[in-house]
C-alpha cells in the first residue's frame, strides 16, 4: 500500500470541511459536531472548536498518527481474542509474529 498525503489540500479546507473529513473517521466532540451543523456556539465553545480544528488538521496530514489509528483497533481485537491486556499487542499476540530459531 502506498499512502500519499496532500498536505496543501488539507490546509486549504475550510474549518467546516476539515471537521466533515475528520468526522468520517472519528467521532469528534459534541462541540465540533454542533459547529458542523451550524448551531450557535459561545466564544469559549468556539475557541475550543478552533483548538480542535488546529489539532485535527495536524493529525490528518501525519502518517504516523494515521498508522497509530489504524493499528490500535487491530491490536485491541487481537488482545481480546487472546484474552490479555496491553497498550497494543501483549505477549501471546506478539508470539504469533516471532519465530524462534
Amino acid at each position: 500500500m502506498v499512502i500519499k498525503v496532500d498536505a496543501d489540500k488539507a490546509k486549504r479546507w475550510s474549518d467546516k470541511e476539515l471537521l466533515i473529513q475528520w468526522h468520517k473517521g472519528f467521532k469528534g466532540t459534541l462541540l465540533t459536531q454542533k459547529f458542523v451543523k451550524g448551531e450557535d456556539l459561545n466564544s469559549f465553545e468556539l475557541q475550543t472548536v478552533n483548538e480542535c480544528i488546529t489539532e485535527y488538521r495536524k493529525r490528518l496530514i501525519d502518517i504516523s498518527w494515521f498508522m497509530r489509528s489504524l493499528s490500535e483497533p487491530i491490536a485491541r481485537m487481537a488482545n481480546k481474542e487472546d484474552k490479555c491486556t496491553g497498550r497494543f499487542y501483549s505477549l501471546p499476540s506478539m508470539a504469533l509474529t516471532l519465530r524462534v530459531s
